[in-house]
Formats: C-alpha cells, structure tokens, sequence
C-alpha cells in the first residue's frame, strides 16, 4: 500500500492553480483499497433523460453560446506537478518532457486510460532552485520538433487527480504503472449535473493557464489574471499556481476552478477584471450556479449535458436564482493578433499594440497600460470612463452603431465630441486592424 501524506502546496503550473486550505481539509491517501471519490452523492442520468436532453440540445443549438461545452470531456484530470517554472516552458512539452511525451503515447494506447486528462503545473517550483536543477533546467526556445534529451535524469514529480482531490506523491516512467492500477482500481465517476448542499469546501485548487510559448494569448490575457488573482488572493488566504491547459486557446483567459467536495469547472473568457468574481466562485458553498458567461463546462459532465444546463437555467420562467445578477453577456472568442494604434489626446505620444479579434477595444487598451482608460466598471457600459475618439464610419470596422445606453453613458463624459464612443462597446476586428493599418487612430482622453 502506497500512502500519500498531505499536500505540501509548492507554486506553479502553466494553469494557476488556487489552493486554499483549510484546517478540517481532509485529503485522501493513494491506496489499492482506498481511492474513493471525495464527494458526498452522485446521481446518474437515465438513458430517456439522456436523449431527450440531446434532443432539445440539437434543437436549440444557435441559441447557446459557444463557449457553453467548450471544455474537453473528462471524468477526471490528473495534473502534474513540475518543478519548472511556467516562464521556461517550451511551446510543446513533449519535446522536452519524456514523462510529458511517453505518458501521451502509452495512455492512448490503453482504452481505460485514453479518456484521463492529464497536463502539467509549475507547482512544484515552489520547492526551490535545488529541486529544479535535480532534473534540469528547460528552455522555452525549444524547437517542437526536438525530442527529450536521453541524457536528461528521470523526471519524478508530484501529482493531484481530480475530482477525487488524490495526492500523487510520486509520478514517474519507472513508478507509472503503480499509478496505473492504482488509478484503475478507482470507482466510476457518475455523471452528474448538480452536486448535493455541503458547506463551503475545504480546499480549492484554481489552474489560470498562462503558456503563451504554446499561445500567445494565454500569455497576453493569461498572465495578468494570474498576476491578479494573486494580489486579491492575499487579503482572502488562498493560495496560488499557474497549468498548462488541454486545448481552447481561444477562450483565454481559461481557468480552472476545482473544489474539493464540490464541481469542478472550467471557465473561460477571464480578464484580469474578473479576480474577485473568480475568487468568489471558488468560495461558494454547493451546489453553485455555473458563471454562465465564463462556463466552459465540469469535470464528469459531457457538452451535451453542459448545454442542456445552460438552456434550462435560461428558459423563460427560470428562477432569478439561474441568472445573474448583473447584466452580462459572453465575449467573444478571442482570434487573430490585430495591431491598432492609439494616440495621446493630444497628438504627441502614439501607442501601437497588439490587440486580439474578439476582445473590446477597452480590454486591449487596459491590458497594455494606455493612460486615461479607467474601466471603473468592468465594461458593463456602466460608466463613461473607457471613453476615446474613433472617426470612422461603423460599417467600416464591423461595429454596430451606438446604443441609447452607450449614448446616456457618454453624457458623462468630459469632452465628449462626434466621435466618441466606449471602449467596452467597441469589438477588435480584422476591419479595425486594416483601417490602422492605412492610419487609422484611436484618440484616448485626456482624463
């Protein structure tokens, strides 16, 4: 029998994991007789209910967001923990990892063992410069082509398997099939698309994947969510990482939110306006309504299931509860880099940045600093303070024309001319990088 103690929480991951602690946190062991799932009740579909949830799934589908079901279909994730830092990660992990590589062709070869998610975290750099230089140092620039150096020492890690929230003291090529059996001597995970009331979890561990190598925009919106949470985590004693993720670059930011006892759900579509929120789902105690406008999806539902949820909670009639409350919509899918220019209000000082399809012209300037864009609201058009000066025909661009609501918000702010518009209420497109691209301005506020 292989006994796990409890976790020591080092730092990293290319996903940021929050891991908060509480004093009755009760991790389990990894043991031939003891891997059972830690959450209190199950409820398994029936095949009528099944169907008649696709059913009504395939007749509603323009109705559902794309980003609802957007997460792979996994009844369980196993993470990882490297002592790499997420700044020295190559684009593909396998030309650097043989564990990464190996694990990858082993397991989908095994039919039990081809649906297990797994990914790796830089948690384990915590452990210090020693523990890293025991297995070698990575270097980003790593071509994807390369294969892991043969020469390399064993990689031995740490690993968490979710939603079960076991702790994998050692993961390696020589010990994987102890995990193997270990792991295939687990109980089933039901599918389920509620979770019974329980008090708020002992333990959350949130995963912000930030691998810009891999992709650029899960470095450029990735890390400074990450960088956010992280301050507001410490005025609420959490504890936080960073993952790499499994796919769906385009919803950054992504994370994942895991609660122990509770669901595990993917969100996405995160900015770095969102940490409170983000922190405060963690937190709730269960069953918790999905964040509908960042909900990727859960651990053990398929999309199927998670677009079924989402019809019920919205259908005409449902409870105030389901929704919101603030008024949201889903962003976009973010796309390809855009480059746009802004322009100081007067004239002297010029910004060019890359900005990304599907995301606000307020979210762009904000992310790389531009002065006088406050957001002060979030981009809810609840406040004129994202103001700047477009002169160009909407059409042109792909915008719509202006709301009444954006109008009675622009009553607010100072210098408002013929040409003002909110940065929140104005999407990134192609159109919009061709027009800068010809000399197109974006002119920024002077307060």
């Amino acid at each position: 029998m292989l006994a796990i103690p409890p976790r020591i929480l080092p730092s990293g991951t290319v996903f940021f994991i929050v891991n908060a602690l509480m004093p009755t946190a009760n991790c389990q062991t990894l043991s031939s007789t003891s891997l059972r799932r830690s959450t209190s009740s199950s409820s398994t579909s029936s095949p009528s209910s099944s169907s008649s949830a696709a059913d009504k799934t395939a007749a509603n589908t323009t109705t559902i967001p794309a980003l609802i079901g957007s997460a792979p279909q996994l009844k369980r994730h196993l993470v990882i923990h490297t002592h790499h830092d997420a700044s020295t990660w190559p684009s593909h992990l396998e030309s650097t990892s043989a564990l990464y590589k190996q694990l990858g062709q082993r397991w989908a070869k095994l039919p039990q063992l081809s649906k297990l998610g797994f990914g790796m975290s830089d948690l384990g750099s915590r452990k210090g410069k020693g523990a890293m230089d025991q297995v070698g140092r990575w270097d980003r620039t790593t071509n994807r082509f390369e294969e892991p150096k043969a020469s390399a020492p064993e990689e031995v890690y740490s690993a968490t398997l979710y939603p079960d929230f076991i702790e994998v003291p050692k993961i390696s090529l020589s010990s994987i099939e102890t995990f193997e059996n270990l792991f295939l001597s687990l109980d089933p995970v039901a599918t389920e698309t509620a979770v019974s009331a329980t008090p708020a979890p002992s333990r959350r561990d949130i995963y912000v994947c930030t691998h810009g190598t891999r992709d650029c925009r899960c470095g450029d919106i990735g890390e400074p969510l990450y960088q956010k949470l992280v301050e507001r985590a410490q005025r609420r004693d959490l504890d936080l990482d960073r993952v790499r993720i499994i796919g769906g670059h385009k919803w950054a930011g992504n994370a994942l939110v895991y609660r122990q006892d509770g669901e595990c759900d993917w969100l996405g579509l995160l900015r770095e306006t969102d940490a409170d929120e983000v922190l405060d789902y963690a937190l709730r105690k269960s069953p918790i309504t999905p964040w509908w406008t960042r909900w990727r999806g859960r651990l053990g539902i398929d999309p199927d299931e998670a677009k079924s949820m989402y019809e019920d909670a919205t259908a005409p009639g449902a409870s105030a509860e389901t929704r919101k409350k603030r008024k949201e919509t889903v962003r976009d899918a973010l796309g390809d880099p855009v480059q746009l220019s802004f322009v100081s209000w007067d004239g002297v000082d010029q910004y060019n940045v890359t900005a990304y399809e599907g995301e606000s012209v307020m979210e762009a300037a904000k992310r790389n600093d531009l002065p006088a864009i406050l957001a002060t609201c979030g981009g809810f058009c609840e406040c004129a303070t994202c103001h700047v000066h477009v002169d160009v025909a909407p059409e042109q661009v792909g915008w719509s024309e202006m709301t009444d609501e954006e109008d009675e918000q622009l009553d607010f702010a100072m210098g408002r001319k013929h040409d003002s518009r909110l940065g929140c209420q104005l999407r990134v497109t192609k159109a919009l990088g061709e027009w800068a691209q010809s000399g197109g301005r974006i002119a920024l506020p002077r307060y």
